[in-house]
């Protein structure tokens, strides 16, 4: 290869983009010149001719040969462009002197030319309705229409396989309704199971024929459909399937006819893993001190949540934990009466809990999770743990019933939004002893009806700490 050349690697690259368009407006014209009918198998030659001579160039001649070749694209479609246009048309031409006959066929010597609607008119149609055409013929033919319910044995028997897994869908489905997941988790299982059995109901006796009829292309078609009748037998998936659907929902609703509670080993005990209320038990529920002869020490996170029908829960003494979300969005909850040895209340643990009215954390807690109280608007009425250290961001955030509320000496700090959009929130009692070091951003914002609030000297307070609320800051004397 001689030095003046263009670089290896830019001129293959410049060969490879430049094929593209070659291909197009160069070699698929002239290829349909030369041979007319089978222009692809002489396309593929005349690209690898030109592949083995850029190559024969680039590696042993000159790599300038990506600019001929560049250059030859243009020459090439200037040229064939309206060659293979003008070729075509003059074939057009020909043909359309003699309509039912290609170029190359030789006319009739004598008679005259067969039509379409010489033949019958079921030919016309597409190749899907021409066939679905001839099978109802057929059908019609040996008496054997779709009015009669009648399936092959074997179809039957992978309908019911297939109603039997619905039946097993839905019972799965049902139960768990009784998990109080999301109403997304729901939703979803909903559109399956319509789908599924959508799925399962349509069958047509037609649409197995034509299955048949191409699957077995060499066969007669009227041979086919005789073998097929052989095998038909009355289809009763239907009543099937709605008997098993019926007897789903009933060993539904029996097993979880009363709550169930599931269980989590601990450390010290047994957690409540999730309880599944009962169709006889929807307002209320109880949670026993033990299981397995050791204590239950705690809740793990969505225990209870979206239980919107529960009024009240008994919990153990004996529970030290309870954590996230474990009564998240039980709209109807009123009454809980928290266990005087629990040390943490995990974030969002009564999230959306809006008819709680009040709430007392025993002193025993030391952690209390963001979000906790967020969103109770019926919350009128709170105690603090005496050995609780911080308020966490949106503790009680929009708990609008809210007026009053004692912050504990040893809380060091009240996180953002801990209790935006508190509108009824009047007092918040704060003593002189208190250890409290920082108000975070918005944590009193929009509190509407505070007028003010006394804080010990040296507190950081936010910018953004009291907005939109009408709030004076006062400070103890040393």
């Amino acid at each position: 290869m001689s030095d003046n050349g263009l670089g290896l690697l830019v001129a293959l690259g410049m060969e490879a983009f430049v094929s593209i368009h070659m291909s197009l407006f160069v070699l698929m014209p002239l290829s349909k010149i030369l041979s007319g009918d089978n222009s692809k198998k002489m396309f593929w030659k005349l690209f690898g001719i030109r592949a083995a001579i850029l190559l024969f160039f680039d590696f042993f001649i000159t790599t300038n040969i990506a600019m001929a070749d560049f250059i030859a694209v243009f020459i090439g479609a200037c040229l064939l462009g309206p060659l293979s246009r003008l070729l075509g048309n003059s074939r057009t031409l020909s043909s359309e002197k003699h309509p039912n006959f290609s170029a190359n066929q030789p006319m009739p010597a004598e008679g005259r030319l067969v039509l379409p609607r010489d033949f019958d008119p079921m030919f016309s149609l597409s190749e899907e309705d021409c066939l679905e055409s001839f099978l109802e013929r057929e059908m019609n033919r040996i008496g054997l229409t779709d009015s009669k319910h009648l399936i092959p044995g074997e179809v039957l028997r992978r309908k019911n396989i297939l109603s039997i897994l619905f039946a097993v869908l839905l019972f799965l489905y049902l139960s768990l309704i009784f998990f109080h997941l999301s109403l997304a988790t729901y939703a979803l299982g909903l559109v399956i199971l319509v789908v599924y059995w959508i799925l399962t109901g349509r069958y047509k006796l037609m649409n197995y024929l034509k299955k048949e009829v191409k699957s077995r292309p060499q066969e007669k078609i009227s041979n086919i459909v005789m073998q097929v009748q052989t095998s038909l037998i009355p289809d009763y998936s239907g009543k099937f399937r709605l008997i098993l659907s019926a007897a789903a929902i009933v060993a539904a609703l029996f097993v979880f006819a009363k709550p169930h509670i599931l269980y989590e080993k601990a450390e010290n005990g047994y957690f409540v893993r999730f309880y599944t209320f009962g169709v006889t038990n929807l307002t209320t529920a109880s949670i026993p001190d033990t299981y397995n002869g050791e204590p239950v020490t705690g809740l793990r996170g969505n225990t209870f949540s979206n239980l919107p029908l529960l009024k009240e829960i008994d919990l153990p003494n004996t529970i030290t934990e309870i954590r996230g979300q474990a009564f998240k969005n039980c709209r109807s909850l009123k009454q809980v009466t928290l266990p005087n040895r629990l040390t943490y209340l995990g974030g969002g643990a009564f999230y959306n809990c809006k008819s709680l009215k009040a709430i007392a954390l025993p002193d025993t807690v030391t952690e209390l999770g963001g979000e906790t109280f967020y969103g109770c608007s019926a919350l009128a009425v709170v105690k603090l743990s005496a050995g609780l250290t911080e308020i966490r961001g949106n503790t009680f955030e929009n708990c609008s019933s809210l007026q009053r509320i004692e912050i504990p000496d040893r809380v060091v700090r009240i996180g953002g939004h801990a209790f935006y959009g508190n509108s009824g929130l009047s007092e918040v009692s704060i003593s002189p002893t208190s250890s409290l070091q920082e108000i975070g951003s918005s944590a009193f914002r929009s509190c509407n009806r505070l007028v003010e609030i006394t804080l010990p000297t040296g507190v950081y307070i936010n910018d953004r700490a009291f907005k939109e609320s009408p709030t004076k800051i006062n400070y103890y004397e040393q």
